[in-house]
């Protein structure tokens, strides 16, 4: 069961990130309308008690006295307070309550549904449910110890828990709704969390082996006989090229959404109130209609129904389906047979529970107007059999008819909210997820393909020179393992999303993997330090235009210039030997790999395609006054 410490507001800093004004308004107006609908409930029962003393003929300054407990009963609700002040309201609330039987002793309708609330929204709930349930037996004992029949004492004890379940049941949903709307993106970042995580170690256990592998084998390689060299060289490409498959074949399946969460079920807070307010309802009137009527037989025909309206509250998500059983269930006896079997008429009581499904299951004018019918055939029926009742007796019955019509409906749209909410919260986090692993899949394919195949086409081009010049081959062969640690640094910033690209950085890389592979380099640089965002979009899309040449072509040159032009800094990759349907022509595509989902994820512009000649240009623009 909910316990209400747990159940505390939350400060009213409720706008921890930084998101739009407006949309921080619309949250704003949202919990003040959700809090509204408790206040509104307990504003109710206050005037129902308040009538129900009046009607009693107390004079004003008793009546008074009576509400004394109200003030800090509303102080202790509109929390959260530290552990000393709550404390001292509690004391004074119980203090308050007894002061009336000082003035009134027991002549009054003395109902301790205000300590009720207080235990159940001040504890938590391993305390407050047998404190709460202490309290209605000692309620119960009281009554007998002053003298009230045992029917009046199950009575005052069922009003006791009504009220007191009614303000929890609004109040536990009203806290849930403000909790989850203050912490909104807390799961999402928890699973983000999670998920880099397991990727890093899905990406150590898949990549990070073969790079391992790579580097033993070179370092074996490093000064080891030709013979013995050459066949490491190969055990070391092989392992690069199929770590280089396992990158593909991983980013692939890290572009596959993930699975959709299981859906979200209505809080059971919001059934559990539900039907023990139909249960408390249902008994009082029970016990009312025997002491009214002398007649216990008809309750074999009162009781099963109410039973089944309690188990179709209970049982049944609020909808359709569950508003019509409830209304032939409370309904149709009552028209027009409780004009046969006055009994029946009892059934009115649930009601409430009936109209609050049609208020939040049906659009108005239709819910309105079937609301004022069911109204006008209670007022109706208050007036049969003649004579009428007294009018404050007929006021309070449809003020109690109104406070669990609100009930009904608060505890509905309520529940509704938190489904939304926790709704919400599932998709944030789902599109989180999905977002974490395109980075992975799209950084895998930017930043660990290019190193890999620097490595492999490295490796390659020491195989081929160990034969006719070993000197050389053994200074390439040297320059191996930075590379390979620079793919594991590179495999480390991957999983804990510390990627960092330089433009100097990825120069120097691109002439180095261009010229291993047989492709000379022409690099001209005429521009000044960089933003750091731009130096870092200008690096990426300089990687991602030299691995599509590496991969995609069979060029011999390749030319690399860089200009500021205005507010503009130019990247324009020209390499000659293109194929006739070039790979690295921008395409769209899922997961923003190539050269069109980079253009999209840095915010530049991105022009590429074939030239006169077997050419191919690529040219990149960003802006260097964001």
């Amino acid at each position: 069961m909910i316990g209400p410490t747990d159940l505390q507001f939350p400060d009213a800093a409720v706008k921890d990130d930084p998101v739009d004004d407006e949309l921080d308004d619309t949250r704003d107006t949202r919990l003040r309308l959700v809090r509204a609908m408790m206040w509104s409930a307990l504003g109710l029962i206050m005037a129902f008690r308040l009538m129900a003393a009046l009607e009693e003929g107390l004079a004003w300054p008793v009546v008074l006295v009576t509400m004394a407990p109200y003030p800090p009963l509303v102080a202790l609700l509109a929390g959260p307070h530290r552990l000393r002040v709550r404390n001292g309201l509690l004391a004074a609330l119980m203090i308050l309550y007894a002061v009336p039987f000082a003035v009134a002793g027991t002549h009054w309708e003395w109902l301790p549904w205000p300590l009720a609330v207080a235990v159940l929204c001040s504890f938590r709930g391993r305390v407050a449910w047998p404190l709460f349930g202490l309290l209605l037996v000692a309620t119960g004992v009281a009554g007998l110890w002053a003298g009230d029949d045992v029917l009046t004492t199950i009575i005052r004890t069922l009003k006791t828990a009504t009220n007191g379940l009614i303000v929890f049941g609004l109040y536990a949903l009203t806290v849930m709704a403000a909790r989850l709307d203050a912490a909104r993106g807390d799961l999402a970042r928890l699973e983000l969390q999670r998920e880099r995580r397991r990727l890093g170690g899905e990406l150590g256990a898949v990549v990070g082996e073969h790079l391992r592998a790579v580097s033993e084998r070179l370092a074996q390689a490093v000064d080891a006989e030709p013979d013995i060299a050459r066949d490491r060289l190969h055990v070391a490409v092989g392992t690069a090229r199929q770590a280089l498959a396992d990158i593909r074949a991983t980013a692939a399946g890290y572009r596959v959404s993930p699975p959709l969460p299981p859906p979200i079920e209505s809080p059971k807070v919001a059934r559990l109130m539900l039907a023990a307010l139909i249960a408390c309802q249902a008994t009082l009137h029970a016990v009312v209609s025997v002491v009214t009527y002398h007649r216990p037989w008809t309750l074999l025909l009162t009781v099963p129904l109410m039973a089944a309206a309690g188990a179709v509250q209970l049982l049944m998500k609020p909808s359709r389906k569950q508003m019509i059983l409830l209304g032939l269930l409370l309904g149709v006896p009552v028209i027009p047979f409780g004009y046969l079997l006055w009994e029946l008429v009892f059934l009115t009581c649930l009601w409430p529970f009936f109209l609050g499904l049609v208020l939040t299951r049906m659009r108005p004018p239709r819910s309105l107007v079937l609301t004022g019918v069911a109204v006008a055939l209670y007022i109706a029926l208050l007036f049969y059999p003649p004579p009428p009742s007294n009018l404050a007796g007929m006021a309070a019955n449809l003020i109690s008819l109104t406070i669990l019509t609100w009930v009904s409906y608060g505890l509905i749209r309520l529940s509704n909210l938190v489904v939304l909410l926790h709704q919400a919260e599932r998709d944030l986090t789902r599109e989180a997820l999905i977002q974490e692993r395109t980075r992975v899949a799209r950084d895998l394919h930017d930043l660990l393909s290019f190193s890999l195949s620097a490595v492999a086409l490295k490796g390659e081009l020491c195989e081929r020179l160990l034969d006719i010049d070993p000197v050389r081959a053994r200074a390439e062969l040297a320059t191996l393992p930075e590379l390979v640690e620079r793919a594991r640094a590179e495999l480390e910033s991957v999983a804990h999303a510390t990627v960092g690209l330089s433009l100097d950085q990825e120069l120097a890389a691109a002439h180095t993997v261009l010229e291993t592979a047989g492709i000379r380099t022409v690099a001209t640089v005429e521009t000044g330090p960089l933003p750091p965002e731009v130096d870092t979009a200008m690096a990426a899309a300089l990687r991602e235009a030299v691995t599509n040449v590496v991969r995609h072509s069979t060029a011999r040159t390749c030319t690399i210039t860089i200009v500021s032009v205005g507010h503009t800094v130019r990247l324009r990759v020209v390499n000659d030997g293109a194929a006739e349907a070039p790979p690295s022509a921008p395409r769209p595509g899922p997961g923003g790999s190539g050269l069109t989902g980079l253009a999209e994820r840095t915010g530049g512009r991105l022009t590429a395609g074939s030239q006169r000649g077997g050419r191919f240009e690529l040219v990149a623009e960003f802006a260097t006054d964001p």
